[in-house]
Protein backbone atom coordinates (compact mmCIF):
# COMPACT_ATOMS: atom_id res chain seq x y z
CA UNK A 1 0.00 0.00 0.00
CA UNK A 2 1.57 3.35 -1.03
CA UNK A 3 2.47 5.79 1.73
CA UNK A 4 0.49 9.02 1.53
CA UNK A 5 2.13 12.42 1.84
CA UNK A 6 1.55 13.88 5.34
CA UNK A 7 -0.41 16.83 3.97
CA UNK A 8 -2.71 14.53 1.94
CA UNK A 9 -3.19 12.30 4.97
CA UNK A 10 -4.04 15.31 7.13
CA UNK A 11 -6.57 16.60 4.61
CA UNK A 12 -8.16 13.16 4.35
CA UNK A 13 -8.53 12.98 8.12
CA UNK A 14 -10.08 16.46 8.25
CA UNK A 15 -12.58 15.66 5.48
CA UNK A 16 -13.57 12.39 7.15
CA UNK A 17 -13.89 14.06 10.56
CA UNK A 18 -16.07 16.81 9.08
CA UNK A 19 -18.34 14.32 7.35
CA UNK A 20 -18.60 12.11 10.44
CA UNK A 21 -19.56 15.07 12.65
CA UNK A 22 -21.80 17.10 10.36
CA UNK A 23 -22.97 14.79 7.56
CA UNK A 24 -23.28 11.33 9.16
CA UNK A 25 -26.55 10.59 7.34
CA UNK A 26 -24.70 10.90 4.01
CA UNK A 27 -22.15 8.31 5.16
CA UNK A 28 -24.57 5.75 6.57
CA UNK A 29 -25.30 2.61 4.55
CA UNK A 30 -28.24 1.66 6.76
CA UNK A 31 -31.84 1.39 5.67
CA UNK A 32 -31.27 0.98 1.91
CA UNK A 33 -33.54 -2.02 1.25
CA UNK A 34 -36.83 -0.82 -0.31
CA UNK A 35 -40.16 -1.54 1.35
CA UNK A 36 -43.82 -0.52 1.29
CA UNK A 37 -45.90 0.49 4.30
CA UNK A 38 -49.05 -1.63 4.25
CA UNK A 39 -50.54 -0.45 7.56
CA UNK A 40 -50.26 2.72 9.65
CA UNK A 41 -52.36 3.89 12.59
CA UNK A 42 -50.64 7.24 13.15
CA UNK A 43 -47.90 5.74 15.34
CA UNK A 44 -47.39 2.09 14.46
CA UNK A 45 -46.70 0.86 10.94
CA UNK A 46 -46.09 -2.44 9.17
CA UNK A 47 -43.46 -2.62 6.44
CA UNK A 48 -43.48 -5.13 3.60
CA UNK A 49 -40.16 -6.24 2.06
CA UNK A 50 -40.36 -8.38 -1.05
CA UNK A 51 -38.70 -9.08 -4.38
CA UNK A 52 -40.14 -10.22 -7.74
CA UNK A 53 -38.97 -13.78 -7.09
CA UNK A 54 -40.68 -14.17 -3.71
CA UNK A 55 -42.22 -17.58 -3.05
CA UNK A 56 -45.87 -16.67 -2.53
CA UNK A 57 -46.73 -20.12 -1.20
CA UNK A 58 -44.43 -19.93 1.83
CA UNK A 59 -45.76 -18.38 5.03
CA UNK A 60 -44.64 -14.76 5.38
CA UNK A 61 -41.98 -14.03 8.00
CA UNK A 62 -43.09 -11.30 10.41
CA UNK A 63 -40.33 -9.53 12.36
CA UNK A 64 -41.62 -8.26 15.71
CA UNK A 65 -39.23 -5.55 16.81
CA UNK A 66 -38.63 -4.46 20.40
CA UNK A 67 -39.61 -0.98 21.42
CA UNK A 68 -36.97 1.75 21.93
CA UNK A 69 -34.84 0.66 18.94
CA UNK A 70 -35.06 2.14 15.48
CA UNK A 71 -35.67 -0.17 12.57
CA UNK A 72 -32.22 0.28 11.02
CA UNK A 73 -31.02 -2.69 13.07
CA UNK A 74 -32.85 -4.98 10.63
CA UNK A 75 -31.21 -3.35 7.59
CA UNK A 76 -27.92 -2.07 8.97
CA UNK A 77 -25.52 -2.82 6.08
CA UNK A 78 -26.20 -4.18 2.59
CA UNK A 79 -24.28 -7.33 3.56
CA UNK A 80 -25.63 -7.41 7.13
CA UNK A 81 -29.33 -6.90 6.50
CA UNK A 82 -31.71 -9.44 7.99
CA UNK A 83 -34.58 -8.28 5.79
CA UNK A 84 -32.46 -8.50 2.63
CA UNK A 85 -31.14 -11.93 3.62
CA UNK A 86 -34.61 -13.43 3.82
CA UNK A 87 -36.06 -11.62 0.81
CA UNK A 88 -33.09 -12.83 -1.27
CA UNK A 89 -34.06 -16.35 -0.19
CA UNK A 90 -37.52 -15.78 -1.61
CA UNK A 91 -39.34 -14.96 1.63
CA UNK A 92 -41.92 -12.23 1.96
CA UNK A 93 -40.87 -10.28 5.04
CA UNK A 94 -42.97 -7.95 7.15
CA UNK A 95 -41.57 -5.73 9.90
CA UNK A 96 -43.65 -4.20 12.70
CA UNK A 97 -42.36 -0.71 13.48
CA UNK A 98 -43.75 0.52 16.82
CA UNK A 99 -42.98 4.15 15.96
CA UNK A 100 -41.69 6.87 18.27
CA UNK A 101 -44.26 7.34 21.04
CA UNK A 102 -44.51 10.74 22.70
CA UNK A 103 -45.85 11.37 26.19
CA UNK A 104 -49.41 11.31 24.85
CA UNK A 105 -48.99 7.53 24.57
CA UNK A 106 -47.95 7.06 28.22
CA UNK A 107 -51.07 4.98 28.84
CA UNK A 108 -49.85 2.29 26.41
CA UNK A 109 -48.98 -0.70 28.60
CA UNK A 110 -47.71 -4.20 27.91
CA UNK A 111 -51.35 -5.29 27.75
CA UNK A 112 -52.03 -2.63 25.10
CA UNK A 113 -49.30 -3.97 22.83
CA UNK A 114 -50.09 -7.65 23.37
CA UNK A 115 -53.89 -7.61 23.40
CA UNK A 116 -54.61 -4.78 20.95
CA UNK A 117 -51.76 -3.48 18.80
CA UNK A 118 -49.88 -6.67 17.86
CA UNK A 119 -53.06 -8.52 16.78
CA UNK A 120 -54.03 -5.52 14.62
CA UNK A 121 -50.63 -5.62 12.90
CA UNK A 122 -50.82 -9.37 12.28
CA UNK A 123 -54.34 -8.99 10.89
CA UNK A 124 -53.00 -6.31 8.53
CA UNK A 125 -50.29 -8.72 7.32
CA UNK A 126 -52.88 -11.44 6.71
CA UNK A 127 -55.16 -9.10 4.79
CA UNK A 128 -52.29 -7.84 2.64
CA UNK A 129 -50.66 -11.20 2.00
CA UNK A 130 -53.70 -13.40 1.66
CA UNK A 131 -52.14 -16.15 3.78
CA UNK A 132 -53.35 -16.92 7.26
CA UNK A 133 -50.35 -18.83 8.54
CA UNK A 134 -47.48 -16.62 9.68
CA UNK A 135 -43.96 -17.35 10.90
CA UNK A 136 -42.97 -14.93 13.67
CA UNK A 137 -39.50 -13.68 14.67
CA UNK A 138 -39.04 -11.67 17.87
CA UNK A 139 -35.77 -10.16 19.02
CA UNK A 140 -35.23 -8.90 22.59
CA UNK A 141 -38.52 -7.43 23.86
CA UNK A 142 -40.04 -8.39 20.53
CA UNK A 143 -39.66 -11.97 21.77
CA UNK A 144 -41.66 -11.11 24.89
CA UNK A 145 -44.46 -9.69 22.74
CA UNK A 146 -44.37 -12.76 20.48
CA UNK A 147 -44.52 -15.18 23.42
CA UNK A 148 -47.39 -13.31 25.06
CA UNK A 149 -49.35 -13.34 21.79
CA UNK A 150 -48.78 -17.07 21.29
CA UNK A 151 -49.42 -17.72 24.98
CA UNK A 152 -52.93 -16.27 24.73
CA UNK A 153 -53.85 -19.40 22.80
CA UNK A 154 -56.33 -17.58 20.57
CA UNK A 155 -54.27 -17.31 17.36
CA UNK A 156 -54.25 -20.94 16.23
CA UNK A 157 -52.83 -20.20 12.79
CA UNK A 158 -49.26 -19.41 13.74
CA UNK A 159 -46.46 -21.31 12.03
CA UNK A 160 -42.89 -21.25 13.36
CA UNK A 161 -41.78 -19.06 16.26
CA UNK A 162 -38.22 -17.70 16.47
CA UNK A 163 -37.15 -16.11 19.76
CA UNK A 164 -33.82 -14.25 19.64
CA UNK A 165 -32.00 -12.74 22.64
CA UNK A 166 -35.09 -12.61 24.87
CA UNK A 167 -34.42 -12.75 28.61
CA UNK A 168 -37.00 -14.95 30.34
CA UNK A 169 -35.38 -15.36 33.75
CA UNK A 170 -34.03 -11.84 34.15
CA UNK A 171 -32.36 -12.64 37.48
CA UNK A 172 -30.02 -15.04 35.65
CA UNK A 173 -28.58 -12.32 33.40
CA UNK A 174 -25.24 -12.12 35.16
CA UNK A 175 -24.40 -8.94 37.09
CA UNK A 176 -27.43 -7.14 35.62
CA UNK A 177 -29.69 -9.92 36.84
CA UNK A 178 -28.21 -9.91 40.34
CA UNK A 179 -28.71 -6.15 40.50
CA UNK A 180 -32.34 -6.57 39.41
CA UNK A 181 -32.86 -9.17 42.12
CA UNK A 182 -31.52 -6.80 44.81
CA UNK A 183 -33.67 -3.94 43.53
CA UNK A 184 -36.73 -6.18 43.56
CA UNK A 185 -36.14 -7.11 47.20
CA UNK A 186 -35.97 -3.42 48.02
CA UNK A 187 -39.17 -2.78 46.08
CA UNK A 188 -40.95 -5.59 47.92
CA UNK A 189 -39.84 -4.11 51.26
CA UNK A 190 -41.27 -0.73 50.27
CA UNK A 191 -44.56 -2.32 49.24
CA UNK A 192 -44.82 -4.08 52.60
CA UNK A 193 -44.06 -1.00 54.68
CA UNK A 194 -45.54 1.84 52.61
CA UNK A 195 -48.97 2.29 50.99
CA UNK A 196 -47.68 1.80 47.44
CA UNK A 197 -48.16 -0.80 44.74
CA UNK A 198 -45.80 -0.96 41.79
CA UNK A 199 -48.62 -1.56 39.31
CA UNK A 200 -50.32 1.68 40.36
CA UNK A 201 -47.33 4.02 40.18
CA UNK A 202 -48.03 6.87 37.72
CA UNK A 203 -47.12 5.95 34.16
CA UNK A 204 -45.66 9.41 33.47
CA UNK A 205 -42.89 8.71 35.98
CA UNK A 206 -41.51 6.02 33.71
CA UNK A 207 -41.59 7.68 30.30
CA UNK A 208 -38.15 7.05 28.79
CA UNK A 209 -37.10 9.34 25.90
CA UNK A 210 -35.00 8.11 23.02
CA UNK A 211 -31.78 9.80 24.10
CA UNK A 212 -31.99 8.08 27.50
CA UNK A 213 -32.58 4.68 25.91
CA UNK A 214 -29.55 5.22 23.65
CA UNK A 215 -27.43 6.13 26.66
CA UNK A 216 -28.64 3.11 28.64
CA UNK A 217 -27.88 0.79 25.73
CA UNK A 218 -24.33 2.12 25.46
CA UNK A 219 -23.82 1.88 29.22
CA UNK A 220 -24.44 -1.87 29.07
CA UNK A 221 -21.02 -2.02 27.39
CA UNK A 222 -19.26 1.30 28.11
CA UNK A 223 -15.81 -0.11 27.39
CA UNK A 224 -16.83 -1.10 23.85
CA UNK A 225 -18.45 2.30 23.23
CA UNK A 226 -15.33 4.20 24.31
CA UNK A 227 -13.04 1.88 22.36
CA UNK A 228 -15.16 2.44 19.25
CA UNK A 229 -14.65 6.20 19.36
CA UNK A 230 -10.94 5.84 20.15
CA UNK A 231 -10.57 3.54 17.15
CA UNK A 232 -12.39 6.13 15.02
CA UNK A 233 -9.81 8.76 16.02
CA UNK A 234 -6.95 6.40 15.17
CA UNK A 235 -8.42 5.47 11.78
CA UNK A 236 -9.86 8.76 10.56
CA UNK A 237 -7.85 8.41 7.35
CA UNK A 238 -9.73 5.17 6.55
CA UNK A 239 -12.89 6.22 4.71
CA UNK A 240 -14.40 2.74 4.82
CA UNK A 241 -13.98 2.57 8.59
CA UNK A 242 -15.52 6.02 9.03
CA UNK A 243 -18.50 4.97 6.90
CA UNK A 244 -18.94 1.79 8.97
CA UNK A 245 -18.77 3.79 12.20
CA UNK A 246 -21.39 6.26 10.96
CA UNK A 247 -23.63 3.36 9.92
CA UNK A 248 -23.42 1.72 13.35
CA UNK A 249 -24.10 5.08 14.99
CA UNK A 250 -27.19 5.60 12.83
CA UNK A 251 -28.72 2.84 14.94
CA UNK A 252 -27.00 3.33 18.30
CA UNK A 253 -27.42 7.11 18.52
CA UNK A 254 -31.06 7.27 17.50
CA UNK A 255 -33.14 5.11 19.80
CA UNK A 256 -36.81 5.95 20.31
CA UNK A 257 -38.96 6.35 23.41
CA UNK A 258 -40.72 3.92 25.73
CA UNK A 259 -44.30 4.84 26.71
CA UNK A 260 -44.56 5.27 30.48
CA UNK A 261 -46.95 2.41 31.27
CA UNK A 262 -44.98 -0.05 29.12
CA UNK A 263 -41.68 1.00 30.71
CA UNK A 264 -43.25 0.56 34.15
CA UNK A 265 -44.46 -2.94 33.24
CA UNK A 266 -41.17 -4.05 31.74
CA UNK A 267 -38.95 -2.48 34.43
CA UNK A 268 -40.91 -3.27 37.59
CA UNK A 269 -42.72 -6.44 36.57
CA UNK A 270 -40.72 -8.19 33.85
CA UNK A 271 -37.22 -7.21 34.95
CA UNK A 272 -37.34 -6.66 38.71
CA UNK A 273 -40.17 -9.04 39.67
CA UNK A 274 -39.06 -11.53 36.99
CA UNK A 275 -42.64 -12.34 35.95
CA UNK A 276 -41.74 -14.09 32.68
CA UNK A 277 -39.74 -16.75 34.54
CA UNK A 278 -42.96 -18.32 35.85
CA UNK A 279 -44.38 -18.81 32.35
CA UNK A 280 -47.69 -17.23 33.42
CA UNK A 281 -48.68 -13.56 33.26
CA UNK A 282 -51.86 -11.63 33.90
CA UNK A 283 -52.48 -8.92 31.31
CA UNK A 284 -55.71 -7.08 31.89
CA UNK A 285 -58.43 -9.71 32.10
CA UNK A 286 -56.42 -12.32 30.20
CA UNK A 287 -53.99 -14.93 31.47
CA UNK A 288 -50.92 -15.60 29.32
CA UNK A 289 -49.50 -19.10 29.65
CA UNK A 290 -46.41 -20.28 27.81
CA UNK A 291 -47.50 -23.90 28.22
CA UNK A 292 -50.26 -23.17 25.69
CA UNK A 293 -47.66 -22.70 22.95
CA UNK A 294 -47.63 -25.71 20.62
CA UNK A 295 -45.96 -24.17 17.57
CA UNK A 296 -42.39 -25.21 16.67
CA UNK A 297 -40.12 -22.79 18.52
CA UNK A 298 -36.47 -21.89 17.95
CA UNK A 299 -34.77 -20.10 20.84
CA UNK A 300 -31.45 -18.31 20.17
CA UNK A 301 -29.03 -16.80 22.68
CA UNK A 302 -25.87 -14.78 22.08
CA UNK A 303 -22.75 -16.22 23.66
CA UNK A 304 -21.53 -12.79 24.84
CA UNK A 305 -24.94 -11.16 25.39
CA UNK A 306 -24.85 -9.35 28.75
CA UNK A 307 -28.47 -8.14 28.56
CA UNK A 308 -29.98 -11.55 27.86
CA UNK A 309 -27.42 -14.15 28.86
CA UNK A 310 -27.71 -17.70 27.51
CA UNK A 311 -28.91 -18.88 30.94
CA UNK A 312 -31.63 -16.21 31.03
CA UNK A 313 -32.78 -17.09 27.50
CA UNK A 314 -32.63 -20.87 27.93
CA UNK A 315 -34.98 -20.56 30.91
CA UNK A 316 -37.81 -20.50 28.35
CA UNK A 317 -37.29 -24.12 27.28
CA UNK A 318 -38.90 -25.93 30.26
CA UNK A 319 -41.82 -23.46 30.16
CA UNK A 320 -42.73 -24.68 26.65
CA UNK A 321 -44.09 -27.92 28.07
CA UNK A 322 -46.72 -28.37 25.32
CA UNK A 323 -44.28 -27.68 22.48
CA UNK A 324 -43.05 -30.92 20.90
CA UNK A 325 -40.59 -29.25 18.51
CA UNK A 326 -38.40 -26.80 20.39
CA UNK A 327 -34.74 -26.06 19.78
CA UNK A 328 -32.22 -23.97 21.69
CA UNK A 329 -28.97 -22.79 20.12
CA UNK A 330 -26.22 -20.46 21.23
CA UNK A 331 -24.48 -18.32 18.60
CA UNK A 332 -21.54 -15.89 18.67
CA UNK A 333 -22.32 -12.27 19.45
CA UNK A 334 -23.83 -9.87 21.92
CA UNK A 335 -27.33 -8.45 22.14
CA UNK A 336 -27.07 -6.41 18.95
CA UNK A 337 -24.54 -8.68 17.26
CA UNK A 338 -26.89 -11.68 17.00
CA UNK A 339 -29.20 -9.56 14.84
CA UNK A 340 -26.81 -7.44 12.79
CA UNK A 341 -23.24 -8.20 13.85
CA UNK A 342 -20.40 -9.23 11.54
CA UNK A 343 -20.91 -12.91 12.35
CA UNK A 344 -24.71 -12.91 12.15
CA UNK A 345 -24.92 -13.61 8.36
CA UNK A 346 -22.92 -16.81 8.78
CA UNK A 347 -23.40 -17.84 12.42
CA UNK A 348 -27.06 -17.01 13.07
CA UNK A 349 -29.24 -16.30 10.03
CA UNK A 350 -28.51 -19.56 8.14
CA UNK A 351 -29.46 -21.50 11.29
CA UNK A 352 -32.82 -19.74 11.32
CA UNK A 353 -33.36 -20.40 7.61
CA UNK A 354 -32.45 -24.08 7.91
CA UNK A 355 -34.66 -24.56 10.92
CA UNK A 356 -37.62 -22.84 9.24
CA UNK A 357 -37.16 -25.00 6.14
CA UNK A 358 -36.66 -28.32 7.91
CA UNK A 359 -39.02 -28.15 10.91
CA UNK A 360 -42.56 -29.39 10.25
CA UNK A 361 -45.48 -27.40 11.62
CA UNK A 362 -47.89 -28.95 14.09
CA UNK A 363 -51.45 -29.46 12.78
CA UNK A 364 -53.56 -26.39 13.50
CA UNK A 365 -56.95 -26.32 15.10
CA UNK A 366 -59.94 -24.36 13.82
CA UNK A 367 -58.81 -21.03 12.39
CA UNK A 368 -60.41 -18.06 14.21
CA UNK A 369 -59.80 -15.76 11.22
CA UNK A 370 -62.53 -15.29 8.61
Amino acid sequence: MPVQHPSILRNTRLVNARDRLFRPHHLSKAGKTPYRIIYHDGLISVRHYSNPNSNLTEPPLVLIAPLAVNMLIYDLFPDRSLVRYFTDLGRQVYLIDWGNPTRRYNHYSLATYVLDLLPQCLDAVRRHNGQRRLDLHGWSMGGHLLLCHAGRGTDTDLGHLVIVGTSIDSHRSGAIGRFANRLNRSMCWLERHLPIQRQKLPAQWFYSPGWLNALNFKLTSPKASIEGYLELLRRLQDRDFVVDHATQAAFLDHMVAYPGALARDMFLEAWLANRFASGTLQLGTETIRFDRIRQPTLVIAGHSDSLATPAAVAALMPLLSSCERKTFIEVPGGHMGIVAGREAPTACWPSIHSWLSETPINPTRENPYP
